[in-house]
């Protein structure tokens, strides 16, 4: 049976930003703004679009929404719902089961995260399921994707930091600047997981920062080297409700099937083999 693929891609760039000569740093700390935030029962809600393509097309779209929940060292759980969609040239260029992975992935899909485990349901586990059964349960390295699609994870105060002191302006609350991948990788245990293998040099980005210091938004591009062209990978990520109470909680044992207990037919988190082809 086809090994359908999880957490696909979801480590991806974002819009265009420009620099402007530098102007003062926010008044209220965004990194202790965050940090406040960290309090269990607490949250916030975000949406998500990433995107990959070139020479203005776009062959490649992510679009996640959900809701993180926070203790007291950052985020604990989440509760998150995304479906890609690929252009019909490059899915054209595809293998046949490959195109079979990515109609699966079109379709909507909602991942649970909450004490070291992760709960999947949707289209992308359906083919797996036991008559009765409405989510597969991962543990250990399958069960670590919060999703949110963020090379830069600004859930990490050390990342916060560095891009707001590396700022090369602010102005009516947005900070921008650029970032070299070799500085963002030493502060980021997120981009050293998921972006370490994209091979982009810098990243280009912009925070949009309220008066209290919250991130509301967070915008970054970069220029991915693939099979010899360059194409770009963008994020646009919005971000509501800081400190909303949030409650996520497992799914009902019932309704839930072990990976392991699937043996062979348990999909497979990571990234595709036919993207990791693109790129070479």
């Amino acid at each position: 049976m086809k090994r359908i693929i999880i957490g696909l891609a979801l480590t991806t760039g974002v819009a265009l930003v420009g620099a402007a000569p530098a102007q003062a740093a926010p008044k209220a700390d965004p990194v202790k703004a965050l940090k406040a935030q960290f309090t269990p029962g607490k949250g916030v809600t975000f949406s998500s679009v990433v995107r990959m393509g070139g020479s203005g097309e776009t062959l490649i779209t992510t679009r996640e929404n959900g809701t993180i929940g926070f203790d007291k060292s950052g985020p604990a759980a989440s509760d998150i719902t995304f479906k890609m969609q690929l252009d019909p040239t490059l899915k054209a260029l595809l293998e046949e089961e490959d195109q079979a992975s990515f109609a699966v992935l079109a379709k909507p899909t909602r991942t649970i995260s909450v004490k070291g485990k992760t709960y999947v349901s949707g289209s992308m586990v359906a083919q797996v399921l036991p008559e009765g059964k409405t989510w597969v349960r991962y543990t250990g390295a399958a069960s670590t994707n919060r999703g949110e699609g963020a090379f830069l994870d600004v859930f990490e105060p050390a990342t916060l930091k560095t891009l707001v002191a590396g700022a090369s302006s602010y102005r009516n609350g947005v900070a921008k600047g650029t970032i070299s991948t070799a500085k963002l990788r030493s502060v980021s245990r997120t981009f050293r997981s998921g972006g370490d293998s994209i091979g982009a040099k810098k990243i280009t980005w912009a925070l949009w920062i309220n008066a209290k210091g919250q991130v509301t938004r967070v915008s970054a591009k970069m220029a991915v080297p693939m099979r010899g062209v360059t194409l770009e990978m963008t994020q646009d990520s919005r971000f509501s409700g800081w400190g909303a109470k949030v409650a996520i909680s497992a799914p009902p044992s019932a309704q839930v099937v072990d990976s392991k207990d699937l043996g062979e037919d348990a999909p497979t988190p990571g990234l595709p083999d036919v993207l990791n082809e693109v790129k070479q």
